[in-house]
């Protein structure tokens, strides 16, 4: 019985792990490795196995650092079951043709530059058509539902805490003459008491734990404290005649700052400005939370019920076309806007930036982790000066950060988790060097724990 560690292990993205025993190979995850392009296109091409020897996939989310390498997959020959969440599974198709469009548009703008070059023409990771092949393979099913899996497997989803449709797994892989071997998939873990999900479900009696470890070593602010810490830095902004700018991710994110929005306005606690939700992709997912009541939590429903439809309100405008768009971005008067993305990379929010920069009056708010050189990170370290769109602004916005926002457990969520889980051995992947090893050396020291730390394409024996 071996697990194979072929990606997300010592980074935190591109999750891939391949289970293999006497009488199957199964696949958990196929997310997309982000970085820089050369080494992003090699690392994704190379699966680490052969697409004809596994023979399920279970997929933990709708992330696409777990789901977004799944049409390669599909490219390659993979014909059998995709298991995940009937949420994921309705996510999957946003997220999976945005990724497609992307690869396809990325490879037609650099053939452009091969074309005159007389160089051999740039093939994308995958197409829309690898995209819909792999989508036809996905087979939905409910937390808590046993699901056996081919060579006598068993697994069991559970609520993760962490986006719509995550789970966690519970897998029961059998071994002749012995009990099961009992191992807990943490493939990401959220928090406690955050808008719109119900909390993490507690996975207990393990044997190993493989579990994420983004946030190993640090700490967030209590997520009770969301909805004050967004109420007052509307406010502020708002109160001087200002629009709120606030970047998001449009899975996830987007749908809390709605939700928290939608409180506020039910308490009267700020002005009753336009909220405008300027991404297509944030939309769409948007209507996936309308229709996933069953997914989301009580106090979810109890608003819902005061107030009527929250992602799809009266209240809150969808931007369907650039032209939209562009009247939000020339209209000078105060509003809140949510626009893609995250991290101020790419997409309308950067139209809205260029516009918006110079106002004194503005908030930049930030919700969400700024990557290290990225747009997002260069205004959180209030740089006087930005390029967006390769011109050159004099950054006179205020900008903020609101630190309560994350999806991912901290060191505290994450040991309270793996010590509740009573496992023997543990395994942490998805989380950078520093942040693996001081969380490894919490468990080992706290709990005496066998705290391993594999790379990317280690093989282990779990027998």
């Amino acid at each position: 019985m071996k697990w194979h560690f072929l990606g997300g292990a010592d980074t935190v993205t591109g999750s891939r792990h391949v289970l293999e025993t006497d009488r199957t190979k199964l696949l958990f995850d196929c997310g997309l490795f982000q970085g820089r392009r050369k080494e992003a296109n090699e690392i994704n091409r190379n699966l680490g196995f052969d697409p004809a020897e596994i023979a399920a996939m279970v997929l933990s989310h709708a992330h696409i650092d777990h789901c977004g390498n799944i049409p390669t997959l599909a490219q390659k020959g993979y014909r059998n079951p995709i298991h995940a969440t009937s949420a994921t599974a309705d996510l999957l198709p946003i997220m999976l043709h945005d990724s497609a469009h992307i690869q396809e548009a990325d490879a037609a703008y650099l053939n452009q530059k091969t074309n005159r070059q007389g160089l051999d023409p740039i093939v994308p990771l995958y197409t829309t058509a690898d995209a819909d092949a792999a989508l036809q393979l996905v087979q939905p099913h409910q937390y808590e539902t046993p699901v056996d899996l081919p060579g006598g497997v068993r697994l069991v989803h559970v609520d993760a805490g962490h986006i719509l449709g995550a789970a966690l797994a519970r897998l029961e892989i059998p071994r002749p003459g012995r009990s099961p071997l009992r191992v807990g998939l943490v493939f990401d873990l959220g928090r406690y008491n955050l808008p719109l999900l119900n909390d993490p479900v507690q996975i207990k009696d393990v044997d190993i734990v493989i579990s994420e470890s983004t946030y190993g070593n640090r700490h967030h602010d209590n997520a009770l404290n969301e909805e004050n810490d967004l109420r007052t830095a509307v406010n502020r902004a708002l109160d001087r005649g200002g629009k709120v700018l606030i970047p998001t991710f449009a899975l996830g994110r987007a749908q809390e700052i709605v939700y928290l929005l939608a409180q506020l306005r039910a308490e009267k606690a700020i002005p009753d400005v336009p909220v405008y939700l300027d991404s297509p992709m944030a939309q769409a997912i948007s209507r996936v939370f309308e229709k996933s009541k069953a997914y989301l939590d009580d106090e979810y429903r109890d608003l819902r019920g005061q107030v009527g439809s929250i992602m799809t309100a009266k209240w809150l405008h969808f931007t369907e076309s650039v032209d939209d768009s562009k009247a939000v971005t020339n209209s000078d008067k105060p509003a809140i806007v949510l626009a893609a993305s995250g991290m101020c990379e790419h997409g309308r929010i950067l139209h809205h930036l260029k516009h918006g920069i110079e106002n004194e009056q503005n908030l930049i708010l930030l919700v969400g982790y700024q990557a290290v050189h990225t747009l997002g990170r260069r205004l959180q370290e209030k740089q006087p000066k930005v390029r967006i769109f390769g011109d050159e602004f004099a950054v006179k916005a205020e900008i903020d950060t609101l630190h309560a926002f994350s999806a991912h457990a901290d060191r505290t969520e994450l040991y309270r988790y793996i010590r509740a889980a009573k496992p023997s051995r543990v395994f942490l992947v998805h989380g950078e060097q520093d942040q693996r090893e001081s969380f490894a050396d919490l468990l080992r020291d706290q709990l005496k724990l066998d705290v391993h730390l594999p790379a990317n394409g280690e093989v282990v024996d779990f027998d």
